[in-house]
């Protein structure tokens, strides 16, 4: 049934927000102040979803999508919208998290414009995709999770050009060279592919069945000019943490060189990057910026430890569960001479513990991911009273509801946010938090 609605604001998923009969409709691809008509598909005791099916009254914020498959793509909720309005809903979306779930008195924090992107398309230089059939060609997509439809990413707006290249150059060898795509019945064919950037380089993981991949095919791949490394892992498990499994080398070699501030890096096979890599440099400047005061850190969750091995600190002390970030992380510390950081791998939780009961750290950075950080790290922060904790996290709410829980012992001192993940929802967010004066 058709029902006509006004929009009031932005979900946190980018949806559009209005009310009918006194309850919640969400709407995707509706704007603030837009009058639409709606498809009331889904009803819920406390909320209502709705399609859009036609706008009456369109927003002056609104803008064409730049994408030809926005319309059967959820990768860019927020591609409707001029880029400025997506930042100050994404800014907006930050301080409504933190009024929700915490007590902290915003009035006196320091929290800036978002940072912009330097680029809005052709950023993404790391990607992971199903390898998939689609009109008798092997190609890479994702299947939509409410539609189903397939989506083939060789022509992503956001990949960096050489990523949609390589896709498009993989797709004509394997559907020539008669692969197949993965058989969940025989355990044979192509499940993944993980595909990296650096500079101008790529690294390419196959995930494949018992079958793998043939000599062949492996030669042709390894032909593309751009393409310095070829891996392969068999995995027929459901479970998809492919990393922890060993990888084959079947051409090229295992490390890239990344150049920054006439630094070089060495990155490895299993080594997680930012989707976005220039815009990792200007987190990291920022952080850097926020602990210029500080003696000795604890950092956790430092992947391959790309923020830390740029701190000047008398001592740091880094720690995260995967021993391929470390022995990254280790590789260029020595090759940089940054004797002043100590990489550890291990469970965090535990890790943590070990180092803060010394009570010698002033500050504790903490890399969030899009889930919360477990209760034992948060007895461990009050314990340790660090002086100043920066916290850094994709999901605002699970942010939120961390430092909400230290909000009786820290003042919120800045906030700042980068845009790292243009046209959706996602905002990298860096808090940093003082200690109360008693």
């Amino acid at each position: 049934m058709n029902k006509n609605i006004e929009i009031k604001k932005v979900g946190i998923n980018g949806e559009g927000i209005g009310y009918l009969d006194r309850k919640i409709v969400f709407v995707p691809g509706a704007l603030p102040g837009e009058e639409v008509v709606v498809d009331i598909v889904k009803r819920n005791r406390g909320y209502s979803e709705g399609k859009l099916v036609k706008i009456l009254k369109p927003a002056k914020n609104r803008v064409k999508p730049q994408c030809f498959l926005y319309d059967n793509c959820q990768g860019c909720n927020m591609m409707h919208m001029t880029y400025l309005s997506q930042l100050k809903e994404k800014k907006e979306a930050v301080r409504e998290s933190i009024r929700k779930y915490s007590e902290y008195d915003l009035s006196k924090t320091v929290f800036k414009d978002v940072i912009k992107a330097d680029k809005q398309t052709g950023y993404i230089t790391s990607v992971n995709l199903p390898v998939v059939r689609f009109k008798d060609k092997i190609t890479f997509g994702i299947y939509q999770r409410e539609s189903k439809y397939l989506t083939v990413m060789n022509r992503c707006l956001k990949h960096h050009p050489l990523i949609n290249q390589c896709l498009n150059d993989l797709e004509t060898i394997l559907t020539n060279e008669d692969c197949r795509v993965y058989n969940d019945k025989f355990k044979t064919g192509l499940r993944f592919l993980k595909v990296k950037l650096v500079e101008d380089k790529i690294q390419l993981v196959f995930i494949t069945g018992r079958d793998g991949l043939s000599d062949q095919t492996v030669k042709q791949i390894s032909q593309l000019p751009y393409v310095a490394g070829i891996f392969m892992s068999v995995n027929t498990s459901k479970y998809q943490e492919f990393d922890e499994t060993g990888y084959s080398k079947l051409y090229g070699s295992s490390r890239l060189e990344m150049y920054h501030d006439d630094k070089k890096y060495l990155v490895g096979i299993k080594t997680k990057l930012p989707e976005n890599i220039d815009m990792m440099w200007k987190e990291n400047q920022i952080v850097k910026t926020m602990v210029k005061d500080s003696q000795k850190i604890i950092s956790i969750n430092c992947k391959a430890g790309f923020l830390e091995l740029n701190l000047d600190q008398e001592e740091i002390i880094a720690i995260d569960e995967k021993k391929y970030h470390i022995e990254d992380a280790k590789l260029n510390a020595k090759y940089l001479n940054r004797d002043n950081i100590k990489f550890i791998a291990g469970k965090v939780d535990e890790r943590i513990v070990t180092h803060a009961k010394k009570k010698i750290y002033d500050t504790l950075i903490i890399h969030g991911d899009r889930t919360k950080i477990s209760e034992r790290i948060i007895n461990t922060i009050k314990i340790a009273r660090f002086n100043t904790v920066i916290y850094i996290s994709q999901s605002h709410s699970s942010l939120a509801k961390d430092i909400a829980e230290l909000d009786k012992s820290y003042d919120i001192e800045r906030i700042a946010g980068l845009d790292t993940s243009c046209h959706n929802t996602y905002l990298t967010t860096i808090v940093k938090l003082v200690r109360k004066a008693r």
